[in-house]
């Protein structure tokens, strides 16, 4: 979640649902509190993923490290492993690990790059929530991705688009949520991008509504400074082209 990507403070800020801690926006369907609400973004990603048990699992930018507990309780892969910056939330999860006896092996702190040291072919799912758009380089992110993907493994993600190419023009604007340049994009040219390194859509859904809309209702009840980082996504969201999607694509 952009207003603190790299802090454990949503563990304090958001009510949350031990061992489940997580910085996700939430999916809110007639939800009223972050505490359901960040656990079924959790469900609906992997429903939408068709998750397996006994898969293999990655995980790029696993932030608090909730949502790896999460795979591991009610999926019980047979590999679980997850890259993410060092700092205070690498740090955290670590103890949540210990803590709940949850197996992620390798947990490399590190930036996304650190997937070059991974094998080919060597996951059946590779997942990035509220994450990857950040990253600089999103076509190799795309392209390690795929590489790291067993044939027939899965792809998934969330990822903020523009509605029309005249925004790309106010891309400094979106400094602020940490996006870089060169990743706004619409939505049809993220589709083509992934489908030339030769991935197959299975799926994409506009989540702008029950995610960041919902996230903006809720933040009325969040201190001053959320309420406030709310407020300009509002403003991005119905003004300035700001759209947010989930996408699963196969090898």
């Amino acid at each position: 979640m952009t207003p603190f990507p790299f802090s454990k403070s949503p563990v304090i800020v958001l009510p949350q649902s031990p061992p489940y801690f997580v910085s996700n926006f939430g999916y809110w369907e007639e939800d009223i509190s972050y505490e359901s609400a960040g656990l079924k973004f959790l469900s609906k990603f992997v429903f939408g993923a068709g998750l397996q048990p006994k898969s293999k699992i990655l995980e790029l930018g696993s932030g608090l490290g909730g949502s790896l507990v999460y795979w591991s309780k009610n999926f019980q892969p047979k590999l679980l492993s997850a890259i993410n910056l060092p700092g205070e939330q690498s740090e955290f999860a670590e103890q949540l690990f210990i803590s709940t006896k949850t197996e992620v092996k390798p947990f490399i702190h590190g930036s996304w790059e650190s997937i070059k040291s991974l094998a080919d072919s060597s996951y059946q799912y590779v997942f990035s929530l509220d994450a990857s758009y950040h990253f600089q380089n999103l076509a190799l992110f795309y392209r390690e991705s795929y590489r790291v993907l067993e044939p027939g493994g899965r792809f998934v993600f969330t990822n903020f688009q523009i509605t029309e190419s005249r925004f790309k023009k106010l891309w400094w604007l979106y400094l602020p949520f940490l996006i870089p340049k060169n990743n706004l994009k619409l939505v049809e040219e993220t589709i083509t991008e992934l489908k030339a390194i030769g991935f197959k859509e299975i799926k994409h859904e506009n989540w702008t509504k029950p995610v960041l809309f919902g996230f903006i209702e809720f933040s009325k009840t969040l201190p001053a400074s959320l309420k406030a980082f709310a407020k300009v996504l509002n403003l991005f969201a119905k003004n300035l082209g700001l759209s947010y999607h989930y996408y699963v694509f196969e090898k």
